[in-house]
């Protein structure tokens, strides 16, 4: 690397303030930077720090160190017995990291050319380091052009690091070597590191917009509510089709999201927790949820209550699902009764079999209809929310609670036997809160797929907790159990997903009904939904035959070696009818029974009648 003067220029621009004819702009635009920050004149090293605030810094910079860690050693392989060293800097110009020629490491240590050492220019004037930095470019600084004496015993090249996400600078690389040394290629070095280095930071971008969005995935179908999914920076990685509409409630005095999300306060432009900070300073109606992996904050999630028009057919009310069968009808009578007498009510029932619909239908019809509704994951609950809760901070997964507390309103706590064994204590002491100190109507329904009698009994689940919350119990059967309701519920989601889709609603030949009440329904409701979604999209003549059905619901009942008697008598009587279409007369015929001991097998086996024949 050549230099573009001489020690005579630098001691005649340093005394006289003369310009060498022959520098370089960059370099004389540096010493006039240098020339005019005060203390460096004498300096013989630069600055340092001592090991526990170098502890500190690169801590700071995990991220970029991590993001550096493989170059950074193939780098150092490469340049041990070189003659030469690499340095990793944070923005500031402080070494994080060295390797390299290690006889080229000690020499760099005499002026604090090592980790903890600090290479902006205000801090030891022109150096490749603090000059790339400065500018955002590359930059090589040759032996004499450094402006302290001390240092012109090196030659460096250096390259900003920036952020592939924001481009901000996050730090710099740089080669250093003596000056008599001959830095070859020093300067295509230190700009192939930093772009290998941003490429890393890039792949980690991405693994980290991954997570958000499987935590957003986890999240999703909750209901009742607009979310907003922000990575580390404030940049927006998904939004809810509805939450402009939000938005634009929020909006006061030209400040929005965005503009909250690009005014980071200095060093904080990757800490997610200072921007939940602001987030949640400035939005107190909003759930901020921070999402973290491994105990690293990778960014945030925003709830609000949903402001979309509930439609008839997706928020089903009490009287549509009472009209489903007498079975539920006499479970929503009686949990209405319970609801409007305040009693805390735990709804029992498989996953999917409806138990958060039939919640959201009661606080509907009940009495505290006009307040809020908040439904809490358990197994996301957390101390710290907890206690800000308590506080009357809207914080993380706690800011419902806080929002219960000053309006009232239902809390609707899902799979409460999930809640963490720490935080239950604190779950039950905000619920006592809620319910006796508040001031405020607070109706409890709980949901559970699992018996929390059982959970009480493997030490799982507090007591206090489990009592305070099992004042009635409902107990919702799956959908195996009332087959008769098949009918009416298919009709009732062919209804929904035919109105969304502007189309005729799906029917089913007897045959098809036949083998949907005769299917396991493991799933419940949800498994029914999200077929009768399916088909709605798929089905172009909206006739839906066995055909139509999936490969395990079209094939009937399994006939398993270990069946019983009664099982296999079962399956056949079910396979003779759906082959005949539901024809009774027909299929009492295949089976050589007559038709009044073909009704009796089917009311014992609850399958019911096909009107035809």
């Amino acid at each position: 690397m050549a230099e573009s003067i001489q020690k005579e220029d630098w001691e005649r621009f340093r005394a006289l303030g003369s310009v060498p004819p022959s520098i370089r702009e960059i370099v004389l635009r540096s010493w006039v930077r240098s020339r005019d920050s005060v203390g460096l004149r004498g300096l013989k090293c630069a600055p340092s720090v001592a090991d526990d605030e170098l502890r500190a810094i690169r801590q700071r910079n995990h991220r970029l160190r991590r993001a550096a860690r493989d170059a950074v050693a193939r780098a150092g392989y490469m340049l041990d017995g070189a003659g030469a060293m690499l340095l990793l800097c944070d923005r500031s110009g402080m070494v994080l990291d060295a390797t390299g020629d290690a006889r080229v490491r000690s020499r760099g240590a005499e002026n604090h050319l090592h980790p903890g050492g600090r290479w902006d220019e205000r801090a030891i004037g022109t150096n490749a380091i603090g000059t790339a930095l400065h500018l955002g470019q590359p930059v090589s600084i040759a032996g004499v052009e450094h402006f302290c004496e001390e240092i012109q015993r090196w030659s460096c090249a250096a390259a900003p690091v920036r952020d592939p996400m924001t481009k901000r600078i996050l730090g710099a690389v740089d080669i250093s070597a003596p000056s008599d040394e001959n830095l070859r290629q020093g300067a295509a070095l230190s700009v192939s590191l930093a772009m290998q280095i941003e490429d890393a930071l890039r792949l980690l971008g991405l693994q980290e917009h991954q997570i958000l969005i499987d935590r957003l995935l986890a999240r999703r179908g909750r209901g009742g509510e607009e979310l907003l999914l922000l990575d580390r920076y404030g940049n927006r990685v998904w939004a809810s089709e509805n939450f402009a509409r939000i938005e634009e409630r929020i909006s006061a005095g030209g400040r929005v999201l965005d503009e909250l999300a690009a005014s980071p306060a200095p060093g904080d432009e990757s800490d997610p927790r200072a921007l939940a900070g602001r987030m949640r300073e400035a939005l107190p109606e909003a759930d901020v949820n921070l999402i973290s992996e491994n105990g690293e904050a990778l960014g945030l999630m925003l709830a609000f209550a949903s402001q979309r028009p509930r439609q008839a057919a997706a928020q089903a009310g009490l009287a549509a699902i009472a009209e489903t069968g007498p079975a539920l009808a006499a479970i929503c009578a009686e949990a209405l009764e319970l609801v409007k007498s305040g009693v805390p009510l735990l709804i029992k029932g498989a996953v999917g079999s409806g138990k958060e619909t039939l919640a959201r239908a009661l606080h509907a019809a009940g009495p505290l209809a006009q307040l809020p509704l908040e439904v809490v994951d358990c197994s996301l609950l957390d101390a710290e929310g907890l206690r800000a809760a308590q506080g009357g901070l809207a914080g993380a997964a706690g800011g419902m609670l806080a929002r219960l507390a000053e309006t009232g309103g239902t809390l609707v706590l899902d799979e409460p036997a999930e809640t963490p064994l720490g935080v239950q204590a604190l779950l039950a002491q905000a619920l006592a809160h809620l319910g006796r100190e508040s001031g405020v109507p607070v109706q409890f329904i709980s949901l559970s797929s699992v018996p929390l009698s059982e959970r009480l009994a493997a030490g799982a689940l507090r007591a206090d907790l489990h009592f305070r919350l099992s004042g009635a119990v409902l107990r919702l059967p799956a959908l195996a159990e009332r087959r008769a309701d098949l009918e009416p519920l298919a009709r009732r989601f062919s209804d929904l997903y035919s109105d969304r889709r502007k189309g005729s609603v799906l029917r089913f030949t007897p045959a098809a009904m036949l083998r949907l009440q005769t299917h396991g329904w493991p799933g419940n409701l949800r498994e029914l939904r999200n077929l009768i979604e399916a088909l709605s999209a798929t089905s172009f003549s909206r006739l839906i035959d066995v055909a139509d059905l999936p490969q395990a619901i079209a094939q009937g009942p399994g006939k398993a070696r270990d069946d019983t008697l009664r099982d296999r008598e079962r399956a056949e009587i079910l396979d003779a009818l759906a082959q005949c279409g539901g024809n009774m007369t027909e299929t009492a015929r295949r089976l050589g029974i007559s038709r009044s001991t073909l009704y009796l097998k089917l009311e014992q086996y609850g399958v019911p009648r096909s009107r035809r024949g």
